[in-house]
């Protein structure tokens, strides 16, 4: 719904006070965000999520499976998968691609989409899954 002409002046009208009140903030609020540092990969999340639940799965299982020296070693693998996991989940989307680099990124990206078309579907669908949180995050292209 658009605004007013009224609306619209007093908008302006704000805009133009913070600006001469406090032009540093003003300034940062109108560059755009760089999506890589603030956004969530959803692969990573699943797979984060998933490594939790598999530690969490070691866990339960060499406390009721294995004997006494063994269900201690069970226990520290399993709670370290646990936080390889968490951490894997809320990291930044940036931690993974900085690997690649821009060179090897762009000649590796295109194989990737090929191999995840034309294997499991499961792959696709994350693909999908994640170019539309991305657009919802741009702001509904």
């Amino acid at each position: 719904m658009p605004l007013s002409d009224h609306e619209q002046q007093l908008l302006d009208q704000l805009e133009k006070q913070l600006r001469s009140e406090d032009p540093r903030f003003a300034q940062n609020i109108a560059q755009p965000r760089n999506e890589a540092d603030s956004s969530i990969s959803a692969k990573r999340f699943v797979g984060g999520a998933l490594a939790l639940l598999a530690g969490a799965a070691v866990v339960v299982a060499s406390i009721y499976l294995f004997e006494l020296p063994f269900n201690i070693i069970g226990g520290v693998l399993g709670f370290a998968v646990m936080v390889f996991g968490g951490y894997w989940a809320v990291a930044g989307g940036d931690a993974g691609r900085s690997a690649t680099g821009s060179a090897g990124g762009s000649a590796a990206g295109p194989a990737k989409k090929k191999s995840a078309s034309a294997g499991a579907g499961s792959s696709g669908f994350m693909d999908r899954l994640e170019d539309r949180w991305d657009k919802r995050r741009r702001g509904g292209e």
